[in-house]
């Protein structure tokens, strides 16, 4: 029997479509099978995608079958005329016992599996990144941001976030809504774009740019949880678990001085000659990867690039706050040949040569 051969009648007796007239050579091949290379092939029939889950090794089937065949022998002594039937039965018993091994795996293998399965998504890079989750909903990764996304069953999304600010468009789903967990506070959305930014061990700020979100600890009842609505905030205290909510009115009359405060935190930290005074940004040989960070503080978005060469480019000249944000990309983008995108406070820009696209 070639080896092609026996992996069909392995994978059919597996399923329980093997015809029976094919058990005595089927058997008959697998006594004379390396028990390694069995073990992979039914590992490998079983379940594809678990290749790292532990496996029970298979016993020696052919000194299980001798065993057998001895215990039968003891009470009813082969006959010329019904060996054929015993041979049968025996093979039976062999299979039996296959069938038990293979039950025995099923079970440590759905014990060993945790109940909710994570994936892990993590930026190691020093400018953002787009990924896309199992459930359709998409993330903004800033560096050194981790999550986990746990996709166990239908009407279940959850995040776990571990640290460093994190974008998120949700995929709408009103049968499962989206929630992320950080460091016991919830945020939980249907259909929406939020981030959720740490700002230092004890606080995180929440900002929600379309939709509606409600955010609480994870025990809260629904009356104790904070409802924002489009271009709101809610700064949560993880030390004193206080939430204070910003309203769009407060945010932006105190917009000025929150830019202020940002950059004057943010430019001293970067390795460029980049100076901040009166309301403008003038910027010497600026890296683009660090001019798009003070860019980001001074409009409060989002910018995804997707070119990393785009942002090694260098960029001098001088900011005025005042100045609208389209103004300047459109302006950045004809000197570095890019076009752009404005949708909910997330700017994307893409190295490429057509005329810049706005919405």
């Amino acid at each position: 029997m070639k080896e092609h051969t026996f992996k069909d009648q392995l994978f059919a007796y597996i399923h329980n479509r093997l015809e029976a007239q094919y058990y005595e050579s089927f058997f008959d091949e697998m006594a004379k099978t390396d028990t390694v290379l069995l073990e992979s092939w039914v590992a490998e029939i079983l379940d594809p995608d678990e290749t790292q889950l532990q496996q029970i090794p298979l016993p020696d089937l052919k000194s299980v079958h001798l065993k057998i065949l001895e215990n039968i022998y003891t009470i009813d002594p082969p006959k010329r005329t019904v060996l054929r039937r015993m041979r049968f039965w025996a093979w039976a018993s062999c299979a039996a016992v296959l069938l038990c091994v293979l039950s025995v795996l099923y079970v440590k293998k759905s014990s060993t599996l945790p109940d909710d399965r994570i994936i892990w998504y993590e930026n190691k890079n020093t400018y953002t990144v787009y990924k896309l989750l199992p459930d359709s909903s998409t993330v903004i990764l800033y560096p050194q941001a981790k999550i986990g996304f746990e996709y166990n069953k239908p009407g279940s999304r959850k995040v776990q976030q571990l640290q460093g600010r994190v974008v998120y468009k949700v995929y709408k789903n009103k049968g499962a809504p989206f929630q992320v967990n950080y460091k016991g506070y919830l945020t939980t959305a249907l259909g929406t774009i939020f981030s959720v930014d740490p700002k230092d061990s004890d606080h995180v700020l929440i900002k929600l740019m379309e939709g509606k979100i409600a955010v609480g600890p994870v025990a809260a009842d629904s009356r104790s949880l904070i409802y924002l609505k489009p271009k709101e905030e809610v700064l949560v205290n993880l030390n004193l678990q206080q939430m204070i909510k910003f309203s769009e009115p407060e945010l932006t009359k105190s917009q000025p001085a929150r830019v202020d405060k940002a950059l004057r935190k943010l430019i001293p930290n970067l390795t460029a000659n980049v100076e901040w005074s009166n309301q403008s940004v003038k910027f010497n040989q600026t890296k683009n990867l660090q001019l798009l960070r003070v860019i980001e503080s001074l409009y409060d978005v989002s910018i995804i690039c997707d070119s990393p060469d785009l942002l090694n480019s260098s960029f001098t000249g001088s900011l005025n706050s005042k100045e609208p944000l389209v103004n300047f990309l459109t302006s950045f983008c004809q000197l570095n040949s890019c076009t752009f995108q404005v949708n909910n406070g997330i700017v994307h820009i893409s190295h490429s040569g057509r005329k810049e696209d706005v919405q």
